[in-house]
């Protein structure tokens, strides 16, 4: 079901669902800040659902023919706010973060800067591919367990942010053939 909007676009659940996660970065700051460790199981929910919605709204947008420019641009943006917001906010408690959330901010630079080079080739830019959601995923995932424990260690901290990196860094190397391949075409 989609409801047209005053300037005409197509307003679908999946767009609507992505507004949500965008929707949820604030609540999520505020519960990570404000809340006392022992309540932080609420900052953990809000990045679970936020993670749901996502999987969620890309399901129904390819399952229900729902795939709008709107949502092109909407989706990746919520998925990289999100994931920027947890991170730098993890990050202030785990300084040991700060690293991957660099590595995450070049990843998404550069991503950006090949995205905008093929659009003004009159390229058209490809949907995210499987390397990438999987990043998403273990990138969300390591960021709930950071939040879920509390006492952690530093070597559970140091592997969990090495394996968030290294998928990080992954999926931009398999994105780089993408970017000739789509450049070359």
């Amino acid at each position: 079901m989609q409801k047209q909007n005053v300037a005409g676009m197509k307003i679908g659940i999946p767009n609507i669902l992505s507004i949500i996660r965008i929707l949820l970065i604030p609540v999520f700051i505020i519960s990570y800040f404000i809340l006392p460790p022992e309540k932080l199981y609420i900052s953990a929910i809000v990045v679970a659902i936020s993670g749901i919605t996502d999987i969620a709204d890309g399901i129904i947008a390819r399952k229900c023919n729902m795939i709008t420019p709107l949502g092109k641009i909407l989706d990746p943006a919520a998925d990289k706010m999100t994931q920027a917001a947890v991170c730098a906010c993890l990050t202030i408690k785990h300084p040991q973060l700060f690293l991957l959330l660099i590595v995450f901010v070049l990843k998404e630079l550069m991503m950006l800067i090949g995205g905008i080079i093929i659009l003004k080739s009159g390229k058209r830019i490809e949907s995210s591919r499987w390397f990438g959601k999987v990043a998403t995923c273990v990138f969300f995932g390591a960021m709930l367990l950071i939040i879920m424990i509390q006492d952690i260690s530093q070597p559970m901290l140091f592997m969990i942010i090495g394996i968030a990196g290294g998928f990080v860094v992954f999926a931009f190397l398999m994105y780089i053939p993408e970017f000739f391949k789509i450049k070359k075409s």
